[in-house]
């Protein structure tokens, strides 16, 4: 049996950012989706694991002590990131996460079951690894059976 929503049942939103400004792009798209507004948001952010391991490679502390600082930092980015965009932070759910970026994002989705997952069409991985890889936002398409509303940046929006 499949699973369908109406207007009387909750809209949730799932939102992943990466505190670039196609993110925060996304993030003002999610405020009215669909005609109307959801009635849950989840504002997501990922730790890279890769980025974690080349900190620790490069000797710049313990696991511990990296994960630790980059968990701290993103708790408090995201919530800068969200009165920037003034958005009330007791109305969104936040959520930071650690490891592969696209998976995360894919795996929040399922747990929360989100109805939609929004993004930026661009975010801060270097142009090498989204030439050989693709982009977080190619990777998370591939591999979700979700809606995925890809925000372009919005000076892209303009030249059209």
């Amino acid at each position: 049996m499949t699973k369908t929503k109406s207007h009387n049942i909750d809209y949730n939103v799932l939102v992943a950012v990466d505190f670039s400004s196609c993110s925060a792009h996304a993030l003002k798209s999610s405020k009215l989706i669909m005609g109307r507004k959801p009635d849950h948001i989840c504002v997501l952010h990922v730790i890279d694991n890769d980025f974690v391991e080349k900190c620790i490679s490069s000797g710049l502390g313990t696991e511990s002590q990296i994960k630790k600082s980059l968990f701290i930092d993103a708790k408090e980015r995201l919530n800068n990131f969200l009165q920037d965009q003034n958005l009330a932070t007791n109305s969104i759910e936040t959520e930071v996460s650690e490891g592969t970026p696209f998976l995360e994002i894919n795996k929040k989705a399922i747990e929360k079951d989100v109805d939609i997952i929004i993004m930026g069409t661009h975010g801060t991985s270097g142009d090498m690894k989204r030439i050989f890889f693709g982009s977080t936002t190619e990777r998370v398409l591939r591999f979700i059976k979700r809606p995925v509303l890809c925000v372009p940046v919005e000076e892209a929006r303009k030249e059209d």
